[in-house]
């Protein structure tokens, strides 16, 4: 009976976390379907009304609906961290290949690339990489790819180096079968294999980085959506209209939470296979 409670509640959950998730998606693919409203469109006559009928969540401090500005601004906030864990996903993962597997000078450059990146706490070598590149949606984007490549480089690394010295690499090497052949067949999938739980975590990651750093001006610029920037900006009218905070905090936290639960679970079963 308790076994089957537990299987009951497990399958609820699940459920329910497929929705959200599907939710979230929707919301980034499809914000014109879901929110038809303009995002960007003020009323003077309707500055921080209270959830109501007509305006779900409320409006916020320049009239704006904020349930169609919640649903725009999602793609430039899971957009922009998804993007940025993929590329430095990908980066990290060539780099540790080659930081494992590559010929001398391959493999100095990239440790050398490694050992730098890592010495900087990745926030702190976003702000220095946005310093140059400026605000702006791309440029936040890339300025957190760039700085989550190392510690990725570091677990490809570690995957890349195992498979080298494994006996199916070993045998490819006896055979003489070719360096970029072993290292598509053998290498690279050892050292992506870690890395897929670990970058699901990592897009949950990367969401808050960029809220946090919209959130200090240095993203998406006003009047656009994004999640960050309505934090920031609603901080002075929460007194007032607590709406404007509470509602855009509990997407993104329910985003990062939803991201967490999903990579704790590809990473226990990526550790089980």
């Amino acid at each position: 009976m308790i076994n089957n409670r537990s299987v009951t509640a497990q399958r609820i959950g699940t459920g329910v976390l497929v929705l959200v998730t599907v939710a979230y998606l929707a919301m980034c693919a499809l914000p014109e379907l879901l929110a038809p409203l303009d995002p960007l469109k003020t009323n003077t006559s309707a500055i921080l009304q209270p959830p109501s009928a007509e305006h779900i969540l409320g409006t916020d401090q320049s009239g704006r609906d904020l349930y169609t500005r919640i649903i725009h601004g999602a793609f430039t906030t899971l957009g922009g961290g998804i993007l940025a864990t993929l590329l430095g996903a990908g980066a990290g993962t060539l780099l540790g290949t080659l930081s494992a597997f590559g010929p001398r000078w391959e493999r100095a450059f990239a440790l050398r690339l490694t050992e730098i990146g890592m010495a900087l706490p990745d926030f702190l070598l976003a702000l220095l990489l946005l310093a140059f590149l400026g605000p702006g949606f791309w440029s936040v984007t890339i300025a957190v790819a760039v700085a989550v490549v190392p510690g990725y480089a570091r677990i490809a690394a570690v995957g890349a180096r195992a498979a080298i010295i494994s006996d199916a690499a070993q045998t490819a090497k006896t055979l003489r079968i070719s360096r970029l052949r072993r290292v598509c067949s053998y290498v690279l999938p050892a050292a992506l294999r870690p890395i897929l739980g670990i970058a699901v975590l990592g897009v949950a990651t990367a969401v808050m980085a960029i809220a946090a750093l919209t959130f200090l001006g240095l993203g998406l610029q006003a009047p656009d959506p994004d999640w960050g920037a309505m934090l920031s900006q609603g901080k002075t009218y929460v007194t007032k209209g607590w709406w404007v905070v509470v509602f855009p905090g509990i997407a993104l936290i329910g985003a990062v939470f939803v991201l967490n639960i999903w990579g704790r679970k590809i990473q226990r079963r990526t550790l089980h296979d």
